[in-house]
């Protein structure tokens, strides 16, 4: 077999450019669709009754090309019925029932549900054209990243948690990890975002297509109207988020957005205001920003704004390989907690901030996993855990006392 045509067990980079081949072939028929409808019918298979959360199930996923059609439609029709919303009522595979046996094939190697849901972020960010998506400046986090941050900011019981870009849920599907008992809520401009994250969560949180920009009426489509409810100012313990980078939102929110007034900004600065103002006084955030919003000159005024409404507590510069093969751009995770009220700009600049700067990316210049011998991603960010952690909890108690004075 040609080297394109191969994949390897483990290497999800190569499992979704053989998926892609295989599905890119068949004329007529949606990768994005035909991949998402696998996917799904993969997770049922691998949560049917009696099989564990991780390590997958054993034996075949489909293996006869006479039934293979109806296999794949009955299995998501199953998911369906289980985790409402994680696929189209009526969805049905486009794919014949010798393609449908070859992708089943590449997936009989590896379990979707293992190492952290890795395996579908890959395949639909493969999918999913780098030119649409880098248009917007919208890339997949990584998973490490990802584990590293959630780690430092701690969800605990009950607490209501958002991402308003929300993308596959990586973050979300980290938090539910993290404290099972939380509450997780996504939103995204993108409906085909949406329903990656929807099956990232499958059934243990919402995910809703709304622009998060927008100010009420800003629904994209229909979807779960308690869940959209629940998005207004200030009702989130914690905000974990990749905003997109890139895009000039013109005038269309200036009047509403004190970061946009008088000037034109970039999608990612609105995205600051609008965290802070859906967190609750003394919530947590952490949020991924490229590199020149936190250390160009020209986006001073969006750094004091934010040190007037929030107590900065760690920023963490993040390796140029983070986000390759797509992107080496520089970016940063800035964490901090709400204040119950703005301060002035000379008290806020007098706390302290912790700076961290990852030496180890946990992946290589063509944006390949980088293993320690142990099999773990070789990366630098859980060092930071503690001390974030501890500068989060005395920011915190800060909150308390300023809140109740």
């Amino acid at each position: 077999m040609a080297k394109r045509h191969a994949h390897r067990a483990g290497d999800w980079s190569s499992v979704a450019v053989r998926l892609d081949e295989i599905i890119s072939a068949h004329t007529g028929a949606d990768p994005f669709e035909e991949a998402l409808t696998l996917c799904v019918a993969r997770l049922a298979f691998e949560r049917g009754p009696g099989r564990g959360v991780r390590g997958g199930p054993r034996g075949r996923f489909v293996t006869d090309t006479r039934t293979a059609a109806a296999r794949i439609d009955a299995l998501v029709a199953a998911a369906a019925r289980r985790w409402p919303g994680i696929a189209e009522t009526g969805r049905r595979t486009r794919l014949s029932g010798p393609e449908l046996v070859r992708c089943a094939a590449v997936l009989d190697d590896v379990s979707l549900v293992a190492d952290d849901l890795v395996g579908l972020d890959a395949i639909f960010e493969h999918i999913v054209t780098r030119v649409a998506k880098g248009a917007k400046g919208q890339f997949f986090t990584p998973r490490h990243v990802i584990s590293s941050i959630v780690s430092m900011l701690a969800p605990a019981p009950g607490e209501h948690i958002v991402d308003p870009a929300c993308g596959s849920a990586g973050f979300l599907t980290h938090a539910l990890a993290a404290c099972p008992t939380a509450h997780v809520h996504g939103y995204d401009l993108d409906p085909r975002a949406i329903r990656v994250a929807r099956v990232m969560l499958h059934g243990r949180g919402t995910a809703t297509p709304l622009d998060s920009l927008g100010t009420g009426s800003g629904v994209a489509t229909g979807g779960d109207r308690t869940a959209i409810r629940r998005y207004r100012d200030g009702a989130f313990d914690l905000v974990l988020t990749n905003p997109p980078f890139a895009g000039d939102v013109g005038d269309a929110y200036g009047a509403h957005y004190e970061l946009a007034r008088g000037r034109r900004v970039e999608r990612d600065v609105l995205f600051i205001e609008r965290c802070i103002q859906l967190l609750r006084p003394g919530g947590r955030f952490a949020i991924v920003l490229p590199h020149n919003k936190v250390g160009g000159d020209a986006w001073a005024f969006v750094r004091a704004w934010l040190l007037e409404r929030a107590q900065v507590v760690a920023v963490i510069g993040l390796g140029r390989n983070t986000f390759q093969p797509h992107t080496s751009q520089k970016a940063c995770v800035v964490i901090g907690v709400r204040r119950p009220r703005p301060v002035p700009l000379t008290a806020a600049r007098a706390e302290d901030i912790l700076f961290f700067l990852s030496e180890r990316d946990g992946k290589d210049h063509r944006g390949r996993l980088v293993r320690r011998a142990d099999g773990a991603v070789d990366h630098d960010l859980d060092e930071a855990v503690p001390l974030v952690r501890h500068a989060i909890e005395r920011a915190g108690a800060a909150t308390a006392i300023a809140e109740a004075s």
